[in-house]
């Protein structure tokens, strides 16, 4: 019997998380863990962070955007909506992307929050992770709808 696998949080840098596996993607997550990096990542984001989120992300989402346009894309995104007031976990979704769709292959889990922002505004965050070939999970995009 293998041993029961491990997701292990580690911070690289006040506000940027980056989660090392030593699981193959079709083991059971930690998915404990995986909301406390997508927290994290939205603080970082709070934080006005973009640039070291793109520092640390996949491989995968540096191919599709540069880091500037990451950065002023977030920045204009966020600044518009003022400082947040309250953030709710909604949950945790999992997907597996095949060869030839919109976005690199691989697995992805998206975290979801409900956000009120300072002038009371609420919308949906979107925090996404994707692992690499490496076995780590790593932040691919951030979204507010």
């Amino acid at each position: 019997m293998k041993p029961i696998s491990r997701i292990v949080a580690a911070a690289a840098f006040s506000g940027w998380l980056a989660l090392a596996s030593a699981q193959p993607a079709q083991e059971q997550l930690d998915l404990n863990a995986l909301q406390a990096a997508g927290v994290q990542i939205a603080q970082a984001v709070d934080r006005n962070q973009a640039a070291v989120l793109w520092d640390g992300a996949s491989p995968a989402a540096k191919r599709v955007v540069t880091r500037e346009a990451f950065v002023t894309s977030l920045q204009r995104s966020r600044a518009a909506l003022g400082a947040v007031a309250s953030r709710t976990w909604l949950g945790l979704s999992r997907q597996f992307v095949g060869a030839g769709d919109k976005l690199p292959a691989g697995a992805y889990i998206n975290i979801d929050f409900v956000t009120t922002f300072a002038e009371g505004k609420t919308q949906r965050e979107l925090v996404s992770l994707r692992q690499d070939e490496d076995k780590v999970w790593r932040f691919v995009g951030y979204v507010v709808r």
